[in-house]
């Protein structure tokens, strides 16, 4: 059994990352642990944020970043009949673009360095099979290199985005949770896509979303999202595998990303879009991430969820070293933080994605959000899962205009 530590983080994508780093900054001994060593390629869209944007910048990753990621500055919606709207970005306090699409492979790995920088220590190829609760801190069991291990700290974080297992061992799930589905790969030779980010609902399951992200020189991350139910007729009821196929079919006959051809596998994957049910903590380890649930069930955005829950976490495991207090109470203030920032949010996604069912219904809707500037905005402010959006307002104002009709 090795020796403690203050806290092991269990993963090491943008969440775990992110809280090692801001715990690192505190003096806090942190040791995170990861299943791959590292650079390592993490199927997602890639796609940030002006939320994880402001993040990066706070990390000081942002500069390196920039330089060899895509710069992104608006965004453009498709209903389902083909009708497009969009709207430029807001800018943020951040100097740069508002918004980047770098692949995971360059991301992780970043933010991984920039913990390690800070102080905290990295262990790659550590299969974490279980966390015991101790008397006072937590027991991490795994394997590394084929040699079982046991790890002892005053504290954990889990950060194994949507990959259940281990909750399911520790009882903090009882089963897996209904995800969403997606699909994605990248595409050379995407061609006249600017600085702006697609977001299509044409020829894709609904409720569900096609992406075409542009990233650095004429390439793009191309992908499919669709949340399974029960009320889905036709394609899509297919495998993500199939949505995607459909989707880039389309996509290339339409021309947002013209003649361009496959450069890597498509890799199917679930998301956890489940927060609002989700348990963030049992006894002394803390979630964070899609390990929370922290997806956007709209449009399936994570990576600024990610970074803002892991600083969080950290900033709570931070206090509670300095006060001496491990309590339960400690542990419920980090839950009530998270349902304080996010669960209005994400109730407003979910009521509409489940709108987003009815094609007609979002035909008309980004129609009108084309004709008025500040639905236009607010469409986007909900892509980019802007949590500043007032639910009710926004509920009231679009919807009424929706199924009432254009004036």
């Amino acid at each position: 059994m090795s020796g403690a530590h203050d806290v092991v983080v269990v993963g090491t994508g943008p969440g775990g990352s992110a809280a090692g780093y801001y715990l690192a900054r505190r003096g806090v001994d942190v040791l995170l642990l990861d299943k791959s060593e590292f650079p390592r390629e993490k199927t997602c869209g890639d796609g940030l944020t002006p939320r994880a944007v402001a993040v990066l910048d706070e990390m000081g990753l942002l500069p390196p970043l920039a330089r060899v990621g895509r710069h992104i500055d608006g965004v453009e919606v498709f209903a389902p009949d083909g009708y497009s709207t969009g709207a430029r970005v807001s800018p943020t306090a951040a100097p740069g673009p508002p918004m980047l699409v770098v692949p995971r492979l360059l991301l992780d790995n970043a933010l991984r360095e920039r913990a390690v920088q800070s102080g905290a220590r990295f262990e790659g190829r550590f299969h974490v099979a279980d966390i015991e609760q101790a008397p006072t801190g937590v027991i991490i069991r795994g394997e590394r290199d084929g040699h079982r291990e046991a790890i002892v700290a005053r504290m954990a974080i889990v950060a194994t985005g949507a990959s259940v297992a281990l909750l399911v061992r520790m009882g903090l799930l009882e089963r897996a949770p209904r995800m969403m589905l997606a699909a994605r790969a990248y595409v050379d030779g995407a061609f006249g896509l600017d600085g702006r980010i697609q977001i299509r609902f044409d020829d894709v399951p609904l409720p569900g979303y096609g992406w075409v992200f542009p990233l650095a020189g004429a390439s793009a991350n191309v992908g499919v999202g669709f949340y399974p139910s029960s009320r889905m007729s036709g394609h899509a009821r297919s495998s993500p595998r199939a949505a995607f196929d459909r989707f880039v079919r389309a996509a290339m006959w339409a021309g947002p990303i013209g003649q361009g051809r496959l450069a890597s596998p498509v890799k199917a994957y679930p998301l956890r879009v489940d927060f609002p049910e989700a348990p963030t903590s049992r006894g002394r380890v803390m979630l964070v991430g899609e390990a929370a649930g922290l997806v956007n069930p709209l449009t399936g955005e994570g990576i600024d969820y990610a970074l803002e829950s892991g600083r969080l976490a950290a900033e709570h495991a931070a206090r509670m070293f300095a006060d001496g207090d491990f309590s339960p109470g400690r542990f419920a203030a980090y839950d009530a933080a998270l349902r304080c920032r996010f669960e209005r949010l994400f109730t407003f996604c979910r009521r509409l994605r489940d709108l987003s069912l009815s094609g007609p219904v979002l035909d008309r809707l980004v129609r009108l959000a084309s004709r008025r500037d500040e639905l236009k905005t607010a469409l986007v402010d909900i892509v980019l899962g802007n949590r500043e959006v007032s639910e009710t307002l926004l509920l009231k104002a679009m919807l009424k205009r929706v199924f009432v009709g254009i004036g």
